[in-house]
């Protein structure tokens, strides 16, 4: 079950914009954290469908399935997602299906091979999926300045590697998901810079928070924060397979899983290079113990034939058969 606590905080002795000191609503999301077994979780990329196919993982999907996605429909190859599941007879059948999007919102540059999403780099390789709101493929041309996107991917330092893009209506409003940050006096998600319209006292550094507001040329204007210490699950999870990038900790000794947070335990038998991306497999406590890890290359298609690999497969076994 998830509890929830929500508060209104505000200081106006500090204004950061010049908008006024209106309060910003800061939220809790806690989780099925103490008690009873965790389940299995799994972050990746999707590569393909027929239940779902994620992390070289087949998850069954269902009429009990919860899928969470923007507009309602079916998540698609190249989307981002969390999944929740449970072992039924050598079988992972999903619970709960959700879309991530580590930062949606206004276009802004568009460098070479890339794009800049609310002060976010967004670094889009060949092959990543343009779709619109619908789910239909667009050519990468349409992308413009000023256009509503959200990036399916993955973060790596305070950039994210996109592995699709999606069109959305304006309404949606911008929405950023990561690791919070204190730079100074700022505070940031990924290279975004928070303004906040009145002080936010005891914000979680270095925590995973999801933030909702409205998009400016200098940063995200926040109205909600929300504070996630289960990261993207909404319960809590015992054994974990996740694609991401290793990140050094700050002011401390060892690494974390990049935009999330979450420490990786020093006695891990596999512990990937910073800024390099991995398939890790582990069990999940107060830190993530990684038993079995990939690297993974940048090409989609190379990716997906190694998931589905004889070696993928190896140390999926080995991992399921200790969780």
């Amino acid at each position: 079950m998830t509890r929830r606590r929500d508060a209104l905080r505000a200081i106006p002795a500090l204004t950061l914009l010049a908008a006024g000191c209106a309060p910003v609503a800061r939220r809790f999301a806690g989780g099925d954290e103490e008690g009873g077994i965790g389940g299995t979780g799994i972050f990746g990329t999707v590569t393909a469908l027929g239940s779902l196919q994620v992390n070289g993982l087949l998850v069954e999907t269902g009429a009990g399935t919860r899928i969470e996605t923007l507009t309602g429909g079916p998540v698609l190859p190249g989307d981002t997602v969390a999944v929740e599941a449970a072992r039924a007879e050598g079988r992972l059948v999903a619970r709960g299906v959700t879309a991530f999007h580590p930062v949606m919102g206004p276009i802004g540059a568009l460098p070479d091979s890339g794009l800049s999403v609310l002060g976010t780099s967004v670094a889009v390789e060949p092959g990543v999926p343009v779709r619109a709101a619908d789910g239909s493929v667009l050519p990468a041309a349409v992308l413009r300045p000023g256009q509503m996107v959200a990036v399916s991917g993955l973060w790596r330092g305070d950039s994210v590697v996109a592995t699709a893009l999606r069109l959305v209506e304006p309404a949606s409003g911008a929405v950023l998901r990561g690791q919070l940050r204190r730079r100074g006096l700022a505070w940031q998600v990924g290279g975004t810079q928070l303004l906040f319209r009145g002080l936010m006292p005891n914000l979680p550094e270095e925590g995973f928070v999801t933030v909702r507001g409205a998009a400016r040329p200098e940063g995200l204007v926040v109205e909600s924060l929300e504070e996630q210490p289960l990261m993207v699950f909404s319960r809590r999870i015992d054994a974990l397979s996740v694609e991401g990038f290793g990140a050094v900790n700050r002011g401390a000794p060892g690494f974390h899983l990049a935009g999330f947070g979450l420490p990786l335990d020093p006695t891990s038998p596999a512990v990937p290079p910073p800024g390099e991306r991995w398939l890790l497999l582990g069990q999940r406590g107060a830190t993530f113990r990684v038993a079995e890890g990939l690297a993974l290359p940048a090409d989609p298609a190379r990716r997906a034939a190694l998931l589905e690999g004889p070696e993928a497969s190896a140390l999926i076994r080995r991992w399921l058969a200790a969780a």
